[in-house]
């Protein structure tokens, strides 16, 4: 099932979380050490068409769509240009594509 949380849920979600790490930490009198936060971000992709489809009918390339809406999160999260992230022998390649994505701005 799927569920949506408004801002009062949210709210009571966040305020047991900390709760939760307040009573495994005594209230700070433990510390946390060699602790890390993993966030972990799922997206998915709508087609139009079927992948098949998509690729032979239409002639576009899916993997070339899933590319750039990652790299736009990347850079998001990271807080750097797009092209920061790409490796240098793949820009050329990502230009051809997708060149208002790597401009440096």
């Amino acid at each position: 099932t799927t569920s949506t949380l408004g801002a009062d849920e949210q709210k009571s979600e966040k305020d047991a979380a900390f709760d939760l790490l307040d009573a495994l930490t005594r209230s700070g009198a433990l510390p946390v050490e060699h602790a890390s936060l993993h966030v972990i971000i799922a997206a998915t992709h709508c087609f139009d068409e079927s992948v098949m489809n998509t690729l032979v009918e239409k002639s576009v390339n899916p993997i070339e769509r899933v590319e750039r809406s990652t790299l736009i999160m990347a850079a998001t999260l990271q807080g750097l240009p797009a092209i920061a992230l790409v490796q240098d022998n793949q820009v050329d390649r990502l230009q051809q594509y997708s060149p208002s994505l790597l401009l440096e701005n």
